[in-house]
């Protein structure tokens, strides 16, 4: 009877993640374009993975948290040409993803028999402790890749080809980290004060 309820809870999460999948399958086909492959692929592991972890232990993840991580997953891969278009859109994405990684991370940390507290402390730590990995993360594929994720690029109007370094890389990668642990910091507050005011018996 539990393995069936768990089924059903799942299935519509199921359902809305194919779907996408789907549809970043036929914008894959519409575009045929190998760049568009590569980001259309890791949008599609992104969100499966987030599924499979879900549904394999169980986290139960709220609708909420499938919305952000779709909107990271279009943000971050499907839409990266604003990278070099926008220069500050990699800046907001820097500041405003800690906090919807935040919020996936405290879903899983509430479970834990921590005071309030500590629960905040912890996801604060985990989601500044991510932000610095994925900035080596970043830092390897750059040096075997060159990718030029470090550092602020934006293309030049004479060569779709050409990119001007705004930005350095170690300029940007601290600028990164600090919106990084201002969201971080935003979002940590916030949640420590509105569980204080909404449960004041919270241990």
């Amino acid at each position: 009877m539990k393995k069936e309820s768990i089924y059903y809870k799942y299935t519509k999460k199921r359902r809305v993640i194919i779907s996408l999948s789907v549809a970043i399958l036929v914008l894959l086909y519409t575009f045929k374009n190998a760049s568009f492959l590569i980001r259309s692929l890791s949008a599609i592991v992104l969100l499966l993975v987030f599924y499979l972890a879900d549904h394999f232990f169980d986290l139960d993840f709220r609708e909420k948290h499938y919305a952000f991580v779709i909107i990271i997953a279009i943000s971050s891969f499907l839409l990266s040409n604003l990278y070099y278009i926008y220069p500050q859109y990699d800046k907001i994405q820097h500041f405003i993803m800690p906090m919807m990684f935040a919020s996936i991370a405290f879903h899983m940390i509430s479970r834990l028999d921590l005071k309030l507290k500590w629960k905040v402390v912890f996801v604060f730590f985990i989601v500044v402790g991510s932000v610095g990995l994925f900035e080596i993360g970043e830092y390897v594929l750059d040096y075997f890749f060159d990718l030029k994720l470090q550092g602020v690029f934006l293309r030049d109007i004479q060569g779709l080809g050409k990119l001007n370094l705004l930005q350095d890389r170690i300029d940007d990668t601290m600028v990164d980290m600090f919106l990084g642990l201002i969201g971080a910091s935003i979002y940590s507050l916030i949640l420590y004060l509105w569980l204080k005011k909404k449960k004041p018996s919270t241990p």
